[in-house]
């Protein structure tokens, strides 16, 4: 496990606007601290450089793990996770109109991704939903 200073952790939280990465929750409203994501896993080749860095919230980054690929629910098929250094979040992703609080994959990408992640999972679409409520996650409800 690779421990950061408070500066990196501070410059990773704000290129990322305090929310993960992932999922968009935010950290305001939020007890748990959220940890850094190697994007590449170290134990495949990632390295501590702040290009490889996300910041993520405890949900997703305990089911991304050392991750770096999932299956299309829709195709079958083994695709790369979303990578949020190479990839435009809404490229890949939306907040699902008929089911506030869920995300819904644009791409093969995304759907991997959040079925990957549990992005779904009921707690965090409660959540989410919660928060956008009290007004902390501006978009979620449309």
């Amino acid at each position: 496990m690779s421990t950061f200073s408070e500066v990196r952790r501070a410059e990773v939280a704000r290129r990322a606007s305090h929310r993960c990465e992932y999922c968009h929750l935010p950290t305001q409203g939020q007890v748990a601290t959220f940890p850094i994501d190697h994007i590449l896993p170290r134990r495949i080749g990632g390295t501590n450089e702040f290009e490889n860095l996300a910041f993520t919230c405890p949900h997703c980054n305990a089911h991304k793990w050392t991750g770096v690929e999932g299956i299309d629910p829709n195709t079958g098929e083994t695709v790369p996770y979303f990578h949020p250094r190479r990839d435009l979040w809404f490229d890949h992703f939306q907040w699902s109109l008929e089911q506030p609080g869920e995300l819904v994959g644009r791409t093969a990408v995304g759907r991997a991704t959040i079925t990957g992640l549990e992005i779904n999972d009921v707690e965090m679409v409660a959540l989410r939903v919660l928060l956008a409520e009290l007004g902390l996650s501006p978009g979620i409800l449309r």
